[in-house]
């Protein structure tokens, strides 16, 4: 079958193998076919008539096989392989065409002589001398399992009569049977052995149209006409019955076993009359009544009942093969201890059963027998390698005799250096696939114990393969089945069997997702370790060899020999393995399997391997392919080679790239089990033929990828200097010297085999296109297989080579997705090489961008290796000095981030002027020790405050710095104005510690943190940020003010700015005085201090919602300043400010929403001679006022009484140093005495006053009433001038601390240390002293430790710490209490205490009238002066009821619109009542009464009222009508 198998390789030639095909073949090949054989007997050839529709219902199809020591085997489908018998007379011209074309009914194709045909007797038949075979008996071989024998053996019998029957056919019937009568039915002793061979029979009888056979049904009953009866066997029939029986069940009555247990081996089919030829038809008379019709179901049953006859008989045929192969193995298994066991023939013997189960489609099962017999092999070899058993087993050759005969043939080419040489050696070497199991008659090797190692190895790795193929549904599975189905491309489409085309089965439509991806990979995982393996086998088997013929071998030729061998067996395996579900795995289609559907995987699968061929149109048309799809060209890069989402070329070529580039989405890989497995094993196969080359390449003197570029840089940095501490002998230098002379005349190339080795070893140029190839291909693949990191180092050695090659843009590709990963991993040396090519790249392609950003990369490298550097020697100071010499010692050839910058620093500079913009780095990547003194330094004769900042330079080049900035920001909530301090002049930076002062001209006070820290040089900003923002931005961008968590950790970034005594001031306060209908204001207080200010400007910010300030109705209060009319909206100009001198602004302000404070940004910017200067301050000022003032109204006839309360309205006393109603044109207001001194408030003590309010002379008259309108309202304003005990603490507290601070050492930290005075203060000891304040006038301090004075002490400079802190203690010690008088020894001179004044409206109420009702006793004794009337309980008391009536609180107008008057001063009628209690008084009289009173009457009613009081006190009253008591 090797014939047969090699032409069917190439579909082509389809048309000459029929003729070359051997119609049998009786040792098995090396390769198994994948089917079972059935032979047929055709004496009287009818085969031809009935095999289109027997191989129709080819492959068999859902076999189930169950051994007692196996669980249940399903076959999905088996293949038959139908060949004639040796004892068929089949022309030999005709063998091919009858198997290979079934179906044919011409009778040019039937060239037989059939003389007896129309009687219908087969013994008629004469051979000819056109047959090409005598029937013959031949031997079984020795060995199990070296022939392939059918497993079921068929008689395709053609009887049409009875007659014929009893006088022919069944005497040749009886004669056949015993002769293939199988083993296990035969009852001699000696066919146990042969059940190797087991097999099963069948009687087909072939029924042809118009004989007495057709015209007879299946059975004799009318039961039986059903064709299904057939499938049964007559129970009630013998090989003896008598009676008017069928033919077909005499055959069955005849041949049948009665054993209920045996199978029927009786079958029959009936053939149409248009299927045979008309020559075989018999001749009209000897036609017999009418032919019996079948229908088309019955015909299908007929043949159903066929095939599954052949299906129950093959597996009784392999399940006896099976349990005697078994019981074989076992017995020689139980042998393997006892001497001459021979491993050879064990595995013969065992791989007879694994090629049984192939046979059947079982390949699990023959790839777990091939596993055994592979590992039985190894236990073997070790037992053999030692030293008492080295002959158990059998024996093995040393070396393989092939490889002998290859190498010398190699050597003889030694000293040929053509062209054509190289390719005669191609030829001499391993072929396109060194591992081929046909490659030599490898069993009969085994069998005669004539095989080594490495043959024996590689034999069983053949197999292995075959089977993985198949398991894995490999396209190159798929074209072996196709030439051992024997299919012919030319056969019609009509012609082909189902069983070839698929056509009306599942396969049809199975795209190429059929293939099991998992075999595959694992086919590539035992490939990786089989040729690496093998390939040590192959060397020393070459190796003994040479010793053994005592050659005088090169070592490179053997070397290179090994190469070519490893090389194409790997690459055999990955073209075997290749698949169109893996994108990176390309193969091109050939003729046998271009076609739309694709096989099933063979037994254990759920779809069948099937084999589809080419329709007519498509052999008729070739298909068009095309190589654009896979060229590269520069618009489209792989998905690896792309930008990352990371980066962007801002700058690129003098243009800016204003989007970024669209991106390539690679195609998604489908979940395809096994693909990740299958893409990484194919990449380490590629990564092997990498290594292979780059081997190769070291023997030719060419180095590649990051050896190329080691070796290059390396070699100018060697300066070792050899010391031979052992000098070498003459003898060994003279050996050296043989072997260097040798190693220089022998090629480097002699030994290569491989057509891809000897090509690329051709020229530079074609050893770097395959290793770039072998690259790419192992990228993608690890790329499939989701192993970024492996394909990200493959990418870093094709970066080297194509910057070798000058290819920079691509290698710029590659560099820039490497580095980062080799920087992950910690790959230092490695990643600074790589940055330097990178940089030399992007150089050559005038990308400034990246071009800087990499130098500036390759810059922090070596910043941190010198960081690394001073780190160790700190850590070395408390070490001894033999340690530290130690260390010194191995630190220079240990450390791996050594990075030689020279000069790079200086490039960067220099090139960065090239951009259109500035680059900032980090800072702390290039510079250490990064620090800002938090210590203020003060001008002797400005404004302002130095900060000096100092860090240390790494690298080895000296810059200029233009220019270096600090921002402070600060550290309070709610204030985001920014500090900006810079240097004055470029400074000239050299290595090592470098210090600076940095300016501001700021004016401010607060604690304030070093934000960031710039330097500049030329377009380079470096950048250092002392601590990270804790927060992120909002969704809506908005990034969040540094939390107080992030300020704690930069506490030692915190600096407290303050200025110094003689510098500007300016306060923030509301104004003193607050009239109520008016408009607020505040107050600003400037004070110049030294400075003559020539002009300035005041910029409010209001950070109060709600808060609008009116500076344009801005007015200057006091002061020797000129104000500017002319202003900008927002601020206020003023000029001409002397120095020494303060002046006060008044600023009015609106509120839309109801607040308790204001939150204002003060920022100032004035001019002197010695520069521009800002002061800016944040206040908060509460504008609740302190105090709140009632009124209680109280009428009387002429007069209205109002009492004010006075009371506070905060948890601080009040000082009242004046309170005064003032009058108006209308009223007339009398007051008590004016206060003579200040009376206090306190939270539950307020103060009254009393006012009689009565209006003017001239108003009694009516002249006012007139002349208000009707919705006018008087109104008297209140004023209250007072002080706010907490407010007056803190002034005179001020006062005094601040002189004590000017008198003393410390005044220049005055404006320091009095607002930590005063805040401390404020927060600690007035809200416990208030009361005691006001009632003792003194202020209890305490002592220096109760007041945290350690925050401040902290912020200043180590030098002036101590005496601040001493001065300060002393201080407290001298003044444990201020008293808060007014004598001139407390008070500082000069020093004032203002007070607040507070405006009020008070509104008179109106009332239309008013009665005043009094009641007088009469007839009472006269008693003395202010001595109250006295009367007995139960006595009779005389009194008079006087009301008067008045109009002049009220206006006319309103009177008359309420009464409905036409007059104002028309009488108006009303009612009185006298109520009393009725348990207390007794009234007697008129207790209701009308009356009619005009303006100014006076009413007496009630004359002679009695009221007689009872016992217990009680009042009475009345009520009047309309009037107001």
């Amino acid at each position: 079958m090797n014939t047969a198998r090699d032409a069917a390789r190439s579909l082509g030639a389809a048309e000459d193998e029929a003729a070359q095909f051997p119609a049998e073949t009786d040792v098995m090949d090396g390769s198994s076919s994948s089917k079972v054989t059935v032979e047929y007997y055709d004496p009287s050839g009818v085969f031809p008539l009935l095999s289109e529709q027997l191989i129709s219902r080819l492959p068999l199809r859902n076999l189930h096989w169950k051994s007692p020591t196996r669980p249940l085997r399903s076959i999905d489908s088996l293949h038959v392989d139908l060949v004639p018998s040796k004892d068929t007379p089949i022309p030999a011209a005709s063998v091919s065409a009858s198997v290979l074309q079934p179906g044919l009914s011409s009778a040019d194709d039937l060239q037989r002589t059939n003389s007896g045909q129309g009687h219908g007797s087969a013994s008629s038949t004469a051979p000819s001398s056109e047959f090409s075979r005598v029937p013959t008996k031949e031997r079984r071989h020795q060995i199990p399992g070296l022939r392939q024998t059918p497993y079921l053996k068929v008689y395709l019998l053609r009887c049409d009569d009875p007659e014929t029957y009893k006088a022919s056919s069944r005497k040749l019937l009886r004669e056949w049977v015993r002769e293939h009568t199988p083993p296990s039915q035969s009852s001699t002793s000696s066919s146990t052995q042969e059940n190797h061979d087991a097999f099963e029979w069948i009687i087909l009888h072939v029924v042809l149209p118009n004989t007495v056979a057709a015209s007879q049904p299946r059975g004799s009953g009318a039961a039986n006409t059903n064709a299904g009866a057939s499938t049964e066997k007559s129970s009630g029939s013998s090989r003896w019955t008598r009676g008017s029986s069928t033919l077909f069940e005499k055959i069955r009555a005849d041949f049948n076993i009665s054993s209920k247990t045996a199978p029927d081996r009786i079958a029959q089919v009936r053939l149409q009359k248009d299927a045979v030829p008309p020559h075989m038809l018999p001749s009209g008379s000897a036609s017999v009544g009418s032919p019996f019709s079948e229908s088309l179901q019955e015909q299908n049953n007929a043949w159903n009942d066929v095939i599954t006859k052949f299906k129950t008989l093959i597996l009784l045929s392999f399940d006896l093969r099976v349990s005697q192969y078994e019981e074989d193995i076992r017995e020689k298994d139980s042998q393997r201890a006892l001497p001459g066991w021979n491993f050879c023939t064990f595995f013969i013997l065992k791989e007879g059963l694994a090629r049984g189960f192939e046979s059947v489609g079982l390949v699990e099962d023959a790839l777990v027998g091939y596993d055994e017999l592979s590992v039985g092999l190894d236990s073997v070899i070790r037992d053999q390698a030692g030293e008492i058993s080295q002959n158990q087993g059998g024996s093995f050759l040393q070396y393989t005799e092939e490889l002998q005969q290859q190498i010398s043939a190699l050597q003889g080419e030694s000293g040929n250096t053509a062209d054509e040489d190289k390719i005669v050696s191609h030829h001499l070497g391993i072929g396109d696939k060194p591992i081929n199991s046909a490659k030599k008659s490898y069993r009969d090797l085994i069998l005669s114990n004539n095989i080594s190692v490495f043959d024996f190895r590689c034999y069983i790795f053949s197999r292995q393969m075959s089977l993985l193929l198949r398991l894995g549904n490999a396209h190159s599975s798929r074209s072996e089945l196709t030439a051992k189905l024997h299919v012919r491309p030319s056969t019609s489409v009509a012609q082909r069997s189902v069983d070839d085309s698929s056509v009306g089965t599942k396969s049809s439509h199975i795209p190429d997702s059929t293939e099991d991806l998992i075999s595959l990979a694992e086919l590539c995982h035992r490939a990786l370790i089989f040729v690496t393996s093998a390939a040590r086998l192959l060397s020393n088997d070459v190796k003994a060899g040479v010793n053994s013929k005592s050659l005088s071998t090169p070592e490179a030729l053997i070397d290179n020999f090994v190469s070519s061998w490893t090389f194409a067996a790997a690459q055999q395996i990955l073209d075997e393995t290749s698949t169109l579900s893996l994108p990176a795995s390309k193969y091109l289609k050939d003729a046998g399997t271009g076609s739309s559907g694709k096989m099933r995987s063979f037994g254990g699968h759920d779809q069948e391997l099937k084999v589809n061929l080419p329709e007519p149109k498509t052999m008729i048309h070739p298909t068009r392919s095309s190589s654009l799809s896979h060229r590269r060209t520069s618009l489209v890069d792989p998905p690896y080679a792309q930008t990352p989402p990371s980066g962007q070329v801002v700058y690129d070529h003098g243009r800016f790239e204003d989007r970024p580039p669209v991106r390539q989405e690679a195609p998604p890989l489908s979940g395809i089990s096994g693909l990740q497995d299958l893409a990484a094993n194919r990449a380490k196969l590629y990564i092997v033929q990498r290594r292979v080359l780059e081997h190769v390449g070291k023997r030719c003197g060419w180095a590649i990828g990051w050896a190329a570029i080691a070796s290059a840089q390396a070699a100018p940095n060697e300066s070792f200097s050899e010391v031979d501490l052992d000098a070498p002998t003459d003898t060994d230098t003279q050996r050296e010297e043989e072997q260097d002379e040798t190693q220089r005349t022998v090629l480097p190339t002699l030994g290569l085999c491989e057509a891809a080795l000897i090509a690329a070893s051709s020229s530079v140029e074609q050893f770097r296109a395959l290793y770039e190839r072998l690259s790419d291909l192992s990228v993608k693949h690890y790329m499939a297989a989701g192993q970024s990191k492996s394909a990200e180092s493959i990418l870093g050695d094709l970066a080297a080579l194509k910057f070798e090659l000058g290819d920079y843009a691509a290698a710029a590709m590659y560099f820039h997705r490497m580095a980062p990963l080799f920087a992950e991993n910690r790959w230092n040396y490695v990643e600074t090489t790589m940055l330097k090519m990178y940089a030399q790249c992007l150089k050559k392609l005038n990308r400034k961008d990246e071009y800087v950003r990499t130098l500036l990369d390759l810059l922090a490298k070596s910043a941190a290796e010198r960081k690394t550097i001073r780190l160790a020697r700190a850590s070395l100071q408390g070490t001894s000095i033999a340690e530290r010499i130690e260390r010194s010692k191995t630190s220079g050839w240990l450390d791996d981030d050594k990075v030689d910058t020279a000069g790079f620093l200086t490039e960067l500079i220099d090139y960065s002027n090239r951009l259109p913009y500035d680059v900032t780095v980090p800072m702390s990547k290039y510079f250490g020790d990064i620090t800002v003194e938090p210590y203020v330094r003060h001008y002797d004769d400005k404004d302002g405050f130095q900060l000096r900042l100092q860090f240390r330079h790494l690298l080895e080049d000296d810059i200029v710095i233009q220019k270096a900035r600090v921002r402070l920001i600060s550290a309070v909530s709610g204030h985001s104005k920014e500090i900006w301090l810079e240097s004055e002049n470029a400074m000239n930076l050299r290595r090592g510690m470098a210090r600076t002062w940095l300016n501001s001209n700021i004016n401010t006070c607060g604690p304030y943190v070093v934000d960031r820290i710039l330097i500049e040089a030329s377009k380079i900003i470096f950048l250092h940020e002392p601590f990270t923002k804790a927060e992120a931005p909002t969704p809506l961008g908005i990034t969040m003010s540094v939390s107080a968590a992030s300020l704690r950790v930069a506490k030692k970034s915190r600096v407290l700015c303050f200025p110094r005594m003689e510098a500007f001031q300016a306060k923030l306060s509301l104004s003193h005085y607050i009239h109520i209908d008016q408009p607020r204001s505040i107050e600003i207080q400037c004070s110049s201090g030294w400075n003559d200010i020539l002009k300035g400007e005041v910029r409010l910010r209001s950070a109060s919602a709600g808060l609008r300030l009116r500076t344009a109705r801005s007015t200057l209060v006091s002061g020797e300043t000129t104000l500017n009319e002319e202003s900008r909206a927002g601020s206020i100009d003023f000029s001409h400010m002397p120095n020494n001198t303060i002046a006060v602004f008044r600023v009015p302000y609106d509120l839309e929403n109801v607040l308790s404070e204001l939150v204002i940004k003060l920022e100032i910017e004035y001019f002197t001679e010695k520069g521009q200067f800002q002061f800016f301050s944040s206040s908060t000022i509460p504008i609740d006022l302190p105090l709140d003032v009632n009124v209680h109204d109280h009428f009387k006839g002429e007069a209205l009484f109002s009492r004010f309360n006075i009371k506070t309205a905060t948890n601080s006393p009040l000082e009242v140093l004046d309170v005064n109603l003032e009058g108006s044109d209308l009223y007339t207001v009398q007051s008590h005495r004016k206060l003579a001194t200040p009376m206090y408030v306190f939270q539950k003590q307020p103060v009254s006053i009393t006012y009689r309010i009565s209006t003017k002379t001239a108003s009694a008259k009516g002249l006012p009433r007139t002349s208000q309108g009707p919705n006018q309202s008087p109104s008297l304003a209140l004023t209250v001038d007072y002080r706010c005990l907490s407010e007056d603490v803190v002034t005179r507290a001020e006062a005094i601390f601040a002189a004590a601070i000017e008198g003393s050492p410390l005044h220049r930290l005055g404006r320091l240390l009095v607002p930590s005075f005063l805040d401390r203060l404020k927060q600690r000891i007035l809200p416990s002293q208030s009361e005691n304040i006001t009632l003792l006038d003194r202020v209890n301090l305490g002592a220096f430790d109760g007041m945290p004075w350690n925050d401040c002490v902290e912020s200043l400079p180590h030098v002036i710490r101590e005496d601040t802190r001493t001065w300060l203690r002393k201080w407290h010690e001298n003044h444990p209490f201020i008293t808060l008088t007014n004598s001139d020894q407390q008070e500082p001179k000069g020093s004032s205490r203002p007070f607040r004044r507070i405006v009020i409206t008070v509104s008179i109420p109106r009332t239309h009238i008013v009665h005043t009702a009094s009641l007088t006793l009469l007839h009472q004794p006269t008693l003395p002066r202010h001595s109250p009337p006295i009367a007995a309980v139960g006595k009779m008391l005389m009194a008079e009821l006087r009301i008067k009536h008045t109009r002049r609180w009220g206006t006319p107008e309103s009177l008359k619109s309420a009464a409905g008057l036409a007059d104002a001063n028309a009488p108006i009628d009303f009612v009185y009542d006298v109520e009393a209690n009725t348990e207390v008084w007794l009234v007697a009289g008129q207790r209701r009464m009308h009356f009619s009173a005009r303006e100014d009457e006076t009413e007496d009613c009630g004359d002679g009222t009695d009221a007689v009081a009872g016992g217990g006190a009680g009042g009475w009253g009345w009520n009047g009508g309309g009037a107001v008591v």
